[in-house]
């Protein structure tokens, strides 16, 4: 499968997988987590609540309800801190997460936000870097 980065609103983009930069609470948040919950409907946020709490850098999958994708797999990413406090490694272990779980599922294509990089303050070109290599 060839990796692409696309400019385009992920709650509409057909792909088995939609990874969501969830609240590590079982809350909607702001941003792509508030759009995600917006297009699937109630069910998701149902959903999202019987997993629970989710851990820094780490990911669960649910159905994608009313999106246009099988699957969405919830990833909690870091806040940026200073760029000395784990941050890099936990938002590299969100990609590696979700990635797994996407071929779980046997998905073959899957559709990433930015990780972290709007609310939660990473800084973009780090935050790209990342994506980019744990993709590959």
């Amino acid at each position: 499968m060839p990796f692409e980065i696309v400019r385009n609103d992920i709650v509409n983009m057909k792909v088995d997988a939609i990874v969501n930069t969830a609240n590590p609470k079982p809350i909607i948040g702001d941003g792509t987590d508030r759009a995600i919950h917006c297009k699937a409907g109630e069910r998701l946020l149902l959903a999202r609540k019987e997993i629970g709490d989710i851990a820094i850098g780490t990911s669960k999958i649910t159905p994608a309800f009313d999106l246009n994708a099988r699957y969405v797999i919830h990833t909690a990413g870091p806040i940026w801190k200073d760029g000395k406090s784990g941050e890099e490694a936990l938002l590299a272990s969100c990609f590696k997460n979700s990635l797994r779980l996407a071929k779980e599922k046997d998905c073959e294509s899957i559709a990433f936000p930015l990780i972290s990089s709007g609310s939660y303050g990473f800084p973009k070109p780090i935050a790209l870097q990342i994506a980019v290599r744990e993709i590959s």
